[in-house]
């Protein structure tokens, strides 16, 4: 009578492997932007990430004094745009994209959003002080 042993381990071996592959393939923890921080010239840099209709941070507090500069980056689905109050407005960007914002010395309270319809009513939208 042959033994079964063999198969079996082999069987369990490719089981264990294939399991270990699909694990690798499942979903990844999501992109952080970066710490923000002061360039050469004085001006405080934010890297900010578009994702699941949010930015990320929504939240930026300016040195005073500082220039911002916001280095926005789209990883997402879907085009994403910032639009300030005070007008200013990045490109529409496709994912995997990004583009500098130069925001300027901020006093007070700018709001800032998304400006493809529907995304700035659905939260996406940023408040940065100075």
């Amino acid at each position: 009578m042959k033994s079964r042993r063999r198969p079996t381990l082999r069987r369990a071996a490719v089981v264990v492997a294939a399991a270990l592959a699909l694990a690798a393939c499942g979903p990844q923890a999501p992109e952080e932007p970066a710490a923000p921080y002061v360039a050469d010239d004085g001006s405080y840099h934010v890297p900010v990430l578009a994702r699941d209709m949010r930015f990320h941070p929504q939240e930026i507090a300016v040195p005073d004094g500082r220039s911002l500069v916001i280095e926005l980056k789209n990883v997402d689905g879907m085009p994403h745009d910032l639009v300030t109050a005070s007008g200013l407005q990045t490109p529409l960007l496709p994912r995997g994209e990004t583009a500098t914002l130069v925001v300027g010395v901020v006093d007070g309270t700018l709001d800032a959003w998304c400006a493809v319809t529907g995304h700035r009513e659905a939260g996406m939208v940023m408040t940065i002080t100075g």
